[in-house]
């Protein structure tokens, strides 16, 4: 795509501001150019055999126990492949993560909702085997990203991963509450993978471990807005963790989510989680100045100019987007019926390497599976940023079924066994039809990873 001097120059100079040149962007990928991949396989889970119905009596009724971990591996697999054409994901992933030994890799996952439920205001009162049925991270998209990594040579001990920032309390803004991984997620991620980095987890001795001491000149995040860039607590609010600072590759794993504020929660919004606090981001009228929220803005959007700090952008090698379940906000929003996956959860993943496009295709999934839940959303103008000042395509779709014209998009359906399917409505009734007790939810999970 050919672009005028004057638009160049308008390009530059916008990238200049946040001490960035035109080169220093984005790692130059060996994905297809602007291409997302599409997986999808309706054996991925099976949350719906409970008909999407979480019981506080009932645990075992967390999403996340109905998840089938092999077929998210193929997934995974099927999807690198398309995503580099490469005909082995071992090929493909070390096209798309040129690791070298002794290099560290952050991976950034999306737990902004267990701050609500397993946080209680002071780390011993902490309730690490809460169970909540709002839409955070699950444990097998993170795995099968760690599964390629130490399939490529990584070891397990220099994989990061967490959601590291602290929501800064209100009055007082010293006052923060961490994103945590719960038991939940954390224990199947520590079966499959005992050595990995888990920080702000229960395993991690103080529950914690993610630190914020480097003296790194890129490592206080700077903002093209001034109501945010000279807000007083910048020192500390824009900070990179250390954890960060120090990874050579970054792997982001956002949640297929929009979002009442900022139109869409992907792979530009989960780098809100990157720095210590993104307190005013989200505000209706913020710091007093009587401005729209900054994540409306289609110029100087934070989620931008977080992306273009050299430790985000330039490091980021690889997209994962978790849309086994998704949802349509960043809280209250529990697992439901999806209308264009035939009232089941999307059970998909996507992968890509450009941020614009990526957001893009999953703006316009949440648009067109649930759009009763989104009708008063806000367009996602971060978007119309991202594509201005060079971070990808920016396209939305007509329908379902339509095209992209800009965005090289492939859909990659597999296992549709109308059999197992059949089956799982079966057990559905079945289950719909009893009393619900531990017991016969146990059961229920058994039969159903006995049958996939």
């Amino acid at each position: 795509m050919k672009i005028t001097r004057r638009e160049f120059l308008k390009r530059t100079a916008a990238l200049a501001a946040v001490g960035l040149l035109p080169d220093q962007r984005l790692h130059a990928t060996p994905a297809k150019a602007h291409r997302i991949v599409r997986v999808h396989n309706p054996l991925a889970s099976f949350f719906d055999v409970v008909d999407f119905q979480f019981q506080n009596s009932v645990p075992e009724t967390y999403y996340g126990n109905f998840v089938n971990q092999q077929i998210v591996y193929e997934m995974f697999d099927t999807a690198l492949c398309a995503l580099t054409g490469d005909d082995e994901p071992t090929k493909a992933m070390r096209r798309l993560v040129p690791y070298k030994a002794g290099e560290r890799v952050f991976i950034k996952i999306n737990m902004t909702t267990s701050c609500i439920s397993v946080w209680r205001g002071r780390w011993d009162r902490i309730n690490w085997d809460a169970h909540y049925n709002d839409t955070d991270a699950i444990a097998e998209p993170i795995n099968a990203t760690i599964r390629a990594l130490v399939r490529i040579g990584v070891p397990q001990e220099m994989i990061g991963i967490c959601d590291p920032s602290r929501t800064e309390g209100r009055p007082n803004p010293e006052k923060r509450t961490p994103r945590l991984t719960p038991n939940r997620v954390a224990r199947k991620i520590k079966a499959a993978f005992p050595s990995v980095m888990l920080y702000c987890s229960s395993f991690v001795a103080d529950g914690d471990g993610i630190t914020w001491k480097s003296n790194d000149r890129h490592v206080i995040v700077k903002f093209r807005d001034p109501v945010i860039d000279r807000r007083k607590e910048r020192v500390t609010s824009h900070r990179l963790p250390d954890q960060v600072i120090a990874a050579e590759h970054f792997i982001n794993l956002p949640i297929m989510k929009r979002h009442g504020g900022a139109g869409v929660t992907g792979a530009l919004k989960n780098n809100f989680g990157t720095i210590a606090s993104c307190r005013y981001f989200h505000e209706p009228l913020y710091a007093g100045q009587g401005k729209k929220g900054a994540t409306y803005s289609s110029d100087a959007n934070p989620a931008v100019d977080i992306w273009l700090n050299p430790h985000i952008g330039k490091k980021t090698r690889l997209i994962v987007c978790d849309g086994i379940f998704g949802g349509w906000d960043w809280g209250k929003n529990p697992p439901t019926r999806w209308k264009c996956f035939r009232g089941r959860s999307p059970n998909c993943l996507l992968l890509g390497t450009d941020p614009a496009a990526m957001d893009s295709v999953i703006f316009d999934h949440v648009t067109e599976s649930l759009p009763e839940k989104v009708k008063d959303y806000p367009e996602a103008n971060m978007l119309v940023d991202a594509a201005r000042v060079g971070l990808g395509r920016h396209e939305s779709r007509k329908g379902p079924k339509a095209p992209y014209k800009t965005i090289d998009y492939m859909e990659m359906d597999r296992n549709l066994d109308e059999a197992k399917l059949r089956k799982l409505e079966e057990l559905r009734k079945k289950y719909k039809a009893g009393r619900k007790t531990r017991k016969e939810t146990e059961d229920l999970l058994g039969e159903c990873r006995a049958m996939l």
